[in-house]
């Protein structure tokens, strides 16, 4: 499994401070929603001149002007933009359309899609990289939720890669890495940035993983 970071600060010094601690066991760096409606696309170009090696995620969680607003996140320095789920299918078409110009990826965002497996089969068949089974804030105190979730949509999905987020801690990550099938990746964010050690937390994690 990768682990995906979610920084959700509104600065990108904040978000580079973070990174400086946690930065050896990421394979995903994300410019949260949030930070990126703070600061713009130039948080993306900052983090990619910052870490290279890793991929940068831009949480557009795009609804419309799928390829405009995906192209030029790209060119910003995103590897990966996401689009909601619940958006119409010529979004999305032209996020990908922008992604794979690029040499780039696209990941669906199915926070709030009622008819999960259904429509995770068909964006799967559009083509997208990565779908995200998202928890609202409303269930995080229900891991079963994305787990459950996972599974559904794991019968639908047969090329893209699939991970689960909302409210992941470390005393969580061995129950998910245990169960199957496992997410390709986990995303965390809260459970890494209000840390003490980050750092410490970041690692355990990944260790937990294997």
């Amino acid at each position: 499994m990768k682990l995906q970071a979610a920084i959700d600060y509104d600065t990108i010094r904040e978000a580079l401070d973070l990174m400086e601690k946690i930065h050896p066991y990421v394979d995903i760096v994300e410019i949260g929603t949030m930070l990126g409606l703070c600061e713009g696309f130039r948080a993306l170009t900052a983090m990619k001149e910052h870490y290279p090696h890793l991929k940068v995620l831009c949480d557009a969680k795009l609804v419309d002007g799928g390829y405009d607003i995906a192209a030029r996140a790209f060119d910003a320095g995103a590897d990966i933009v996401t689009v909601v789920g619940l958006a119409n299918d010529d979004t999305c078409r032209g996020i990908l359309k922008a992604a794979h110009e690029r040499n780039k990826e696209a990941m669906v965002d199915m926070i709030g899609v009622p008819n999960l497996a259904e429509r995770a089969e068909a964006l799967d068949k559009m083509g997208f990289d990565y779908i995200l089974v998202h928890t609202a804030h409303d269930m995080l105190s229900c891991l079963s939720a994305p787990i459950d979730a996972l599974k559904a949509i794991r019968k639908s999905v047969k090329n893209a890669r699939t991970g689960i987020s909302g409210g992941i801690t470390l005393k969580q990550i061995p129950e998910i890495a245990a169960d199957r099938p496992r997410p390709d990746w986990i995303v965390v964010g809260g459970a890494l940035y209000n840390a003490q050690n980050p750092g410490e937390v970041a690692k355990q994690m990944k260790e937990a993983m294997k």
